[in-house]
């Protein structure tokens, strides 16, 4: 009896995967379009064009050389970084060395920009995003942005 409930949870364990990439499905692909390659679904090209194309993206290095990638929109103004690596780096600190104008605090002063920050610290390091919705371009989606 004990073998059947241990070849049952296998069965169970090794058919999981092929359960949850069938969830949202319509029907099954034909044998005749297994081999094409397909095309992006809907979310992917909202995706896609989610970012600007007259965006460009550099690498930096941030306090104590943590590797940073810096938003610049059209007229070249930076307006988003993104972070990640085992350096162990302040959130602040990181938007004060790349928007010296900006603050990440709650405060209102009127001649600060606002910066909206998320930062996690992890077991093997630190993460975060930043960015400055007024230098923003209208067509940049800031979930976009992933460190």
């Amino acid at each position: 009896m004990k073998n059947r409930w241990i070849i049952l949870g296998a069965v169970v364990t090794l058919s999981a995967p092929f359960a949850w990439a069938s969830l949202g499905q319509v029907s099954p692909t034909p044998p005749s379009q297994a081999a094409r390659p397909s095309m992006p679904t809907a979310s992917a090209k909202i995706v896609a064009r989610s970012m600007p194309d007259n965006l460009q993206i550099r690498a930096a290095k941030g306090p104590d050389g943590m590797p940073v990638q810096e938003y610049i929109g059209a007229d070249g103004s930076l307006f988003a970084i993104t972070w990640a690596g085992p350096q162990r780096v302040q959130a602040q600190e990181m938007v004060q060395h790349f928007f010296p104008h900006a603050s990440a605090d709650n405060g209102h002063a009127a001649h600060e920009l606002q910066a909206v920050v998320r930062s996690a610290r992890q077991s093997w390091g630190n993460e975060g995003v930043a960015y400055l919705p007024a230098l923003m371009p209208m067509d940049f989606d800031p979930n976009t942005l992933a460190p």
